[in-house]
């Protein structure tokens, strides 16, 4: 959800140490960093992304989107969306975007973090007199300087591109529901001036980066109220109207895919054609999710009783490409249906959902769950690719996301942690009355919290064989006030 970008300055002093070169012919297959707010096209050459002679990798970076409480508010209340990256270059606008971009009716989704790329979309939801309205901003940032990508800098013939897009019937009738489409790609295409420090004039139209497509957000009017549309424009189909540094990808990766919208992937070292659509009953229930690739259809019967697909995403790893495909049930319960996209009918079923923050890196990635220990939370946790396509955990730590405000209803003994999951540092006898979050946990043995100090402390916990937590051999609820659980 928030967004800019700009490039490296001299290659050699930005990536020297790299060592090779992607490009997304993907085939499916402080320092004193700061937004340039300038519009002189002259200047577009500073913030391209540029590269030396040499090959160099194109590495991903850590970014997370996390959930902090509003000021003067205790959690879960008024929480408002967070990001934040290990890279450094990024540090003033990961500050603009926590400190004036969002607010606790903003959602971010983050679109690409690497070498290159820093790019994200922020959705929010403002008031005016009782009036709400949405808001869409992107965030597009060269990584190597922090500042931000104009346009100009990611495309290499824009009105051609503009063109050929205008003349695509098939493209065309996909959003011709949407009030004056074609000035709003033309603005979005060819008119940088349109856009500055990530804002549109109008505010109903963006555009960020991802690691498959440019993808282009329109609000489109509905009798539910105003909705967001996500257009992508293939970096494979459209490649000869992308500058390089853009199409330069890392090895692996993964990239958000939008239901009935054919993209291209790698599959089996080649690049195909990947289109993914569902059937709904008219009761509202999924019954069957179809995939084609390259023209030869697929279709898996669904008898789970799914409201169907919220979300879609295909892991690239080597030559192996896998769809994840996350669906819906009744209280905001989901699940991954994982299809192996080399392999015909090859699929699995997996309990996780995705986490706020969105998986682009298939070494590391987070998938969240929801749980009932101390309250009935979301957790997520981190996790990587493993060789059949189905996630590997590489911790078995959850850190749960869900703000919760415990108090202290007994007396409670405590082991001090030097940080989040860190090394025990001292014991404690709290109070009755203790402030504590939860902020992690096995899910069996132990939870961590933060008190209103600030200081991470560890609570062992024992579940018993039909799942029922007790803190001391007491039932939860009867250690701490402010315990919810979900019917």
């Amino acid at each position: 959800m928030k967004k800019e970008m700009l490039y490296l300055i001299p290659a050699i002093l930005l990536l020297s140490g790299c060592g090779k070169s992607v490009s997304i012919s993907i085939n499916t297959n402080k320092n004193e960093s700061t937004v340039s707010e300038s519009n002189d096209i002259n200047e577009s050459k500073e913030t391209e992304i540029t590269r030396d002679n040499k090959q160099t990798d194109v590495e991903m970076f850590d970014a997370t989107v996390y959930y902090k409480p509003k000021d003067g508010y205790e959690p879960p209340e008024n929480v408002i969306p967070q990001i934040k990256t290990d890279n450094k270059n990024l540090d003033s606008v990961v500050e603009r975007i926590n400190s004036t971009w969002t607010n606790d009716y903003s959602n971010i989704q983050l679109t690409r973090a690497d070498s290159n790329v820093f790019s994200l979309l922020i959705d929010t939801v403002t008031f005016d007199n009782n009036n709400s309205s949405k808001e869409l901003r992107g965030v597009n940032i060269n990584s190597s300087t922090g500042k931000e990508l104009k346009i100009t800098a990611v495309l290499k013939d824009a009105d051609a591109l503009y063109d050929k897009l205008m003349n695509d019937k098939d493209f065309i009738d996909n959003y011709d529901d949407i009030d004056n489409f074609g000035e709003k790609m033309k603005s979005v295409l060819t008119d940088p001036d349109a856009f500055s420090d990530g804002e549109n004039i109008n505010k109903d139209v963006t555009w960020s980066l991802s690691n498959g497509a440019m993808m282009i957000y329109m609000l489109e009017d509905t009798k539910n109220g105003k909705r967001t549309v996500s257009i992508p424009v293939d970096y494979i189909k459209y490649k000869e109207f992308f500058k390089d540094g853009i199409l330069d990808l890392p090895d692996d990766y993964a990239f958000k895919i939008i239901l009935d919208n054919e993209i291209n992937a790698n599959i089996n070292g080649k690049e195909s054609s990947v289109k993914v659509d569902q059937e709904i009953d008219e009761y509202g229930i999924l019954q069957e999710i179809e995939l084609k690739t390259d023209g030869n259809e697929r279709e898996y019967k669904d008898d789970s009783n799914s409201y169907g697909i919220s979300d879609a995403y295909i892991f690239k790893k080597g030559n192996s490409a896998y769809l994840y495909l996350e669906l819906t049930y009744d209280n905001d319960y989901r699940s991954i249906k994982v299809i192996d996209l080399n392999k015909n009918d090859e699929q699995s079923d997996i309990q996780e959902s995705f986490a706020d923050t969105a998986p682009l890196n298939p070494d590391k990635f987070y998938l969240g769950d929801r749980v009932a220990t101390v309250s009935t939370v979301n957790v997520e946790r981190k996790y990587s690719l493993g060789d059949d396509g189905k996630p590997k955990a590489l911790e078995n730590y959850y850190t749960i996301v869900t703000p919760v405000s415990l108090v202290s209803k007994v007396e409670l003994s405590v082991e001090h942690l030097d940080g989040v999951n860190g090394n025990k540092s001292g014991d404690e006898i709290l109070p009755v009355g203790a402030l504590l979050t939860p902020v992690g946990s096995d899910n069996k043995t132990f939870t961590d919290y933060r008190m209103n100090t600030g200081d991470i402390v560890r609570i062992p916990m024992q579940k018993s064989s039909d799942g029922d937590i007790t803190i001391d051999g007491k039932d939860v609820r009867d250690v701490f006030e402010g315990t919810f659980f979900a019917g």
